[in-house]
């Protein structure tokens, strides 16, 4: 089938749903995206957008190639999104400064540098040299030069308008009450304003992904992990790179405030925040920024992360469903591996070979040995 007759539906209007849709749209397919809300307000803009594939990453694997793989894709994507769409993402090159402030925490960075790639271990001296702001209190820590950011929200708006201009067909505020099989295979989905069908059915709605596959005996597990955030700012900027310790991240954005984050807490899908997880975020962003200790106070927010029990996302086909694949489950990387995402999607939906081996990331991994032979 010619692309340009081929039809697409996305489920799911966060940042992984609308980079899906970019990448579809761009080799020509026609796309719906449908979201139960607006686009983009749940976990994506909740974010603070470090493109960390080096510093959040502890051991080496297929997850620690796919973060990387997807951090080599951004500058190009975002430039991409700024010529398509017209709104900068506001990409910022500045790397990650990983401090360590125990014994341990020192201890557990040094035992990364024999397998992680772009890291330099610097000295507390060094370390304060490149953000002098930094505590006396930090032993030294880890320079990831290529680790890199984005604003949440900026990019969310970017890759709005670039599906808008590229004609993507976008339905807020219609949830999805099914799937839609027939012959053997998934072929649109149910709402309130009726059926909408297409050729492929791809579900990317976070944590909320998993109900529409349960029905046909494919439960997923994916549950929702909070994370609180605040948003600071000080008199003039006290850092440019983003500084990182154990339990606090501190990433300055262009308009001068800081995002602080950010907790990770399983308690369903409550979304508000407490006064004391926020003062104990900003009691650790002073431990290692003491600077912050009299910052203004701008905002704070929470959002639902999409969890899993391996702690992979869930990227591929369904061998047993025809008709439907799957993009959730990307946890606290959502905004770092969108473009990967996108792409890898787009290959799958144009029956290309995929840029890296999906097998570690397949749905199907949920299933038991009976259940894959049915």
């Amino acid at each position: 089938m010619n692309s340009s007759n081929r039809t697409a539906l996305i489920i799911g209007g966060g940042i992984i749903g609308c980079s899906i849709a970019f990448e579809l749209l761009r080799a020509g397919i026609k796309c719906t995206l449908i979201d139960k809300g607006a686009l983009n307000k749940e976990a994506s803009t909740a974010a603070a957008g470090m493109l960390g594939a080096q510093v959040e990453i502890h051991h080496p694997g297929a997850f620690y190639d796919l973060c990387k793989w997807s951090q080599q894709l951004y500058r190009n994507w975002t430039e991409d999104l700024l010529e398509t769409g017209g709104i900068s993402p506001q990409y910022i090159d500045k790397g990650i400064l990983r401090a360590a402030l125990t014994e341990e925490d020192e201890l557990e960075l040094l035992s990364r540098l024999p397998w992680i790639h772009n890291a330099e271990w610097l000295t507390a001296k060094e370390m304060r040299a490149i953000e002098p702001c930094l505590s006396h209190e930090i032993r030294g820590g880890l320079s990831f030069q290529q680790d890199h950011q984005v604003h949440p929200v900026h990019l969310a708006l970017a890759l709005q308008a670039s599906i808008h201009k590229l004609g993507c067909d976008i339905r807020e505020w219609t949830p999805a009450f099914g799937l839609i099989e027939r012959n053997g295979r998934i072929q649109g989905v149910r709402t309130a304003e009726g059926e909408l069908l297409a050729d492929q059915v791809i579900i990317a709605s976070g944590a909320w992904s998993s109900a529409l596959t349960e029905p046909f005996g494919l439960k997923l597990s994916l549950f929702p992990v909070k994370g609180q955030c605040i948003s600071l700012r000080t008199a003039a900027p006290v850092i440019s790179s983003t500084v990182f310790t154990k339990g606090c991240y501190i990433v300055p954005k262009q308009d001068g405030s800081m995002i602080i984050g950010a907790t990770q807490e399983e308690c369903g899908y409550d979304k508000r925040c407490q006064a004391s997880v926020i003062g104990t975020l900003h009691t650790a962003a002073t431990k290692l920024l003491p600077e912050l200790e009299q910052a203004e106070f701008v905002s704070t927010w929470a959002g639902l992360r999409p969890g899993t029990p391996d702690d992979l996302p869930y990227i591929g086909r369904f061998e047993t469903i025809p008709g439907l694949i799957m993009a959730a489950g990307h946890y606290r990387n959502g905004i770092l591996l969108a473009p990967a995402t996108g792409l890898l999607i787009k290959q799958l939906v144009m029956e290309e070979p995929t840029g890296i081996n999906l097998t570690p990331f397949t749905p199907d991994r949920v299933l038991t040995p009976l259940q894959q032979i049915n």
